[in-house]
């Protein structure tokens, strides 16, 4: 599943910019690169704090974190 995929699964709509549909993407890259370490995507904030990227995403998603951080009850009505 790909990062954008956890927050479809949560109900919830990310923020996107996708780099390759810019002129300034590699800028925004370059800019990636020095805040976070990492020039790959996608890399994903959660109120301006980084999460990581795609791996770790899905792993804060599949570990409940992914929805502790975004505030929302990861867990179903069935398990009330």
């Amino acid at each position: 599943m790909p990062a954008k995929g956890v927050f479809k699964e949560l109900k919830q709509e990310p923020y996107v910019v996708e780099l390759d549909e810019r002129d300034d993407g590699g800028k925004i890259q370059d800019a990636l690169s020095k805040i976070v370490g990492r020039r790959t995507v996608p890399q994903v904030f959660i109120n301006g704090k980084h999460l990581g990227g795609s791996d770790d995403t899905i792993e804060a998603y599949e570990n409940g974190e992914l929805a502790k951080l975004l505030g929302i009850d990861s867990k179903g009505e069935d398990e009330l």
